[in-house]
């Protein structure tokens, strides 16, 4: 089928605004404040608890206004890059739109502060010189926290600085609209690196409004029938990451929804406060990572957990990773009491090369889960598991909406894979972007995708394997993580599943498997991070032999490989991205060097 790029986009019904199509995010955020610019549409709960800012959208207008004229009078050059590196709060979402009203092009990225030697100034320095900025937005408070390491970093010092938090919000009257346009780059979102260098994707105004309207189909339900507004969200999602972008600032705007906000690491060090929140509101939706839910699990107790009504939770889309189906299973058990319905999940897949979402839904009806085959799986064939022994489970992620294509692809031939077939997912649409900034051969490589039987329809070639079942997407891993040994096909994340249960002193979400080429084979090596030597039963030391041999027994029996080195690490070795996903690239490149220090001593 092939696809219209020209199809325009019109704000929900019963969303207040102008009938008229929206072209730019300019378009949209204006004419919403125009709508209801009494709304508080933003609120931020800074301990997780209490509301500590908010902003309606008449407030957010104006404040991006004055950000807008103040930006301009710095850099005069239109669509110039502007970094934003912004602590928890709605300083971001100001900054952002204020970019967009000056006609530059945000970049957002992590929050700094005033340590040198971690992963976020190493990333940063990289987008710096990805994007070549003008300038570098933040608060007072954390410009000049950051400002030592600033200005002694190559591709940052030159930057000009500017505390949006400070701007005269009386300069919103000296406004004038930029020149943009649909097709302009509206933002750029860097990929999360877990599989190398991150890209820049250019995010065209269509790309985003497109891709906007996407979410809101793909996420339909009986309640919007019934001619009921969408409830408002709940988000911890860091607003760099594309997720947290959409969630927190967006589609707010787009949906007609309210959102409240809390600090990433306030969720991450008490997840109570996201579900509180979510049941203070009744009525809501909110949207996470596969391992919030495993942490929700964890740490949240019996006593919280009776405090909790999740009877409203009506949408928990689950994205942003691989969605496991035993993390489903573990969180619709704990927080049943709670009220909490499995039918209220809905797994997505998405990427930044197509805005974010790509799959989703529908809403209502629950997670579609089968249980496949393992060894017909490893040779890329698609075949029900008659038991569960020798089996693995997958999870749907929804189905394309109707003005998208997906479709899984032969790496080796190039054509459409049959139904019963794993193929490397292929996606064409309206919200896929033109490419990445200032990089042509990995454009051309990731977006120029072609099919035989669909000429001149262009394709982004996703790097993730799947399938496509009863019309939902399943996705089995990515093709760049995949290990091949003697010719079977083994997917790393069903392998460290195996690991974390092999032995109680494996840390959950603490394994990674990857294979390095001995000159004559590929190898199976698993890194594993283990809780404390102290931490075995009646504070016994760990036996790092015992570990090791259950490791390699419980990844023999479930994947019939064998595993050629196990090493055991201290807790946080693994490196991650900014948004916690495990970087197997790189702990290959650092296990092939050395670089890994063992924790325990056999």
């Amino acid at each position: 089928m092939q696809t219209s790029h020209q199809h325009s986009v019109h704000l929900p019904e019963g969303v207040a605004g102008e009938q008229g199509a929206p072209s730019t995010l300019v378009d949209l955020c204006r004419t919403r404040a125009a709508a209801e610019p009494d709304r508080k549409g933003f609120v931020f709960l800074g301990d997780g608890v209490e509301e500590s800012d908010s902003l309606t959208l008449a407030e957010l207008d104006r404040y991006a206004r004055a950000i807008a004229v103040t930006l301009r009078r710095r850099v005069p050059v239109a669509r110039s890059c502007v970094l934003l590196s912004y602590p928890p709060g709605l300083d971001f979402h100001a900054a952002f739109l204020g970019c967009i009203y000056a006609g530059l092009v945000p970049v957002p990225v992590a929050p700094l502060d005033g340590t040198r030697g971690n992963a976020k100034w190493t990333r940063v320095e990289s987008i710096a010189a990805s994007s070549e900025p003008r300038l570098f937005l933040s608060t007072g408070r954390m410009l000049a926290a950051a400002e030592p390491v600033l200005a002694d970093t190559d591709g940052l010092a030159g930057l000009v600085r500017v505390a949006t938090d400070e701007v005269c919000l009386d300069l919103a009257e000296q406004w004038t609209p930029p020149v943009a346009a649909a097709e302009m780059v509206a933002y750029l979102q860097y990929s999360s690196g877990s599989t190398g260098v991150p890209k820049g994707v250019a995010i065209t105004h269509r790309n985003v409004l497109h891709n906007l309207s996407l979410i809101y189909d793909n996420t339909r339900r009986p309640a919007d029938d019934a001619g009921l507004p969408r409830p408002a969200s709940v988000s911890w999602l860091p607003p760099h990451h594309n997720m947290g972008l959409i969630c927190n600032v967006l589609d707010p705007l787009f949906s007609g929804r309210d959102v409240t906000l809390l600090p990433t690491m306030t969720f991450v060090q008490r997840p109570f406060t996201w579900l509180r929140a979510v049941s203070r509101l009744g009525r809501a939706d909110s949207c996470a990572p596969n391992f919030a839910y495993d942490l929700c699990v964890r740490r949240v107790t019996g006593a919280q957990r009776r405090e909790l009504d999740l009877s409203g939770w009506e949408m928990a889309l689950v994205g942003g990773e691989p969605v496991r189906s035993d993390t489903l299973d573990r969180f619709s058990e704990a927080f049943a009491q709670t009220g909490f319905r499995r039918e209220a999940l809905c797994p997505a897949y998405g990427l930044a090369e197509a805005t974010v979402m790509v799959t989703a839904g529908p809403v209502g009806q629950g997670p579609e889960v089968l249980r496949l085959d393992s060894a017909a799986l490893a040779a890329g064939k698609v075949r029900t598991a008659a038991s569960a022994q020798d089996s693995r489970t997958l999870v749907g992620c929804g189905r394309p909406h109707p003005l998208s294509t997906a479709v899984a692809v032969d790496r080796d031939t190039g054509k459409p894979c049959a139904e019963d077939e794993v193929g490397e997912i292929f996606v064409s649409g309206p919200s896929v972007a033109a490419g990445y900034l200032n990089a042509p051969q990995e454009s051309a490589e990731t977006f120029q995708g072609s099919l035989p039987d669909q000429p001149g329809e262009r394709f982004l070639r996703t790097g993730d394997l799947g399938f496509l079942y009863n019309g939902q997407l399943f996705i089995t891993g990515r093709a760049k993580d995949v290990i091949i040994i003697a010719g079977a096909n083994h997917y790393p994340q069903d392998i460290e599943a195996t690991v974390e249960a092999s032995h109680p002193a494996v840390r959950q979400f603490g394994a990674c498997a990857v294979s390095v080429d001995d000159g004559a084979h590929e190898r199976l090596i698993v890194l594993a991070e283990t809780t404390s030597p102290a931490g075995g039963e009646n504070d016994e030391p760990l036996n790092a032999q015992e570990i090791k041999r259950e490791i390699r027994r419980a990844v023999h029996a479930g994947h019939r490989i064998q595993v050629h080195d196990v090493v055991l690490l201290k807790p946080g070795t693994l490196p991650l991205t900014t948004t916690g996903k495990l970087q197997r690239r790189d702990s290959r490149e650092r296990y092939l060097g050395g670089s890994f220090e063992a924790a325990l001593v056999e």
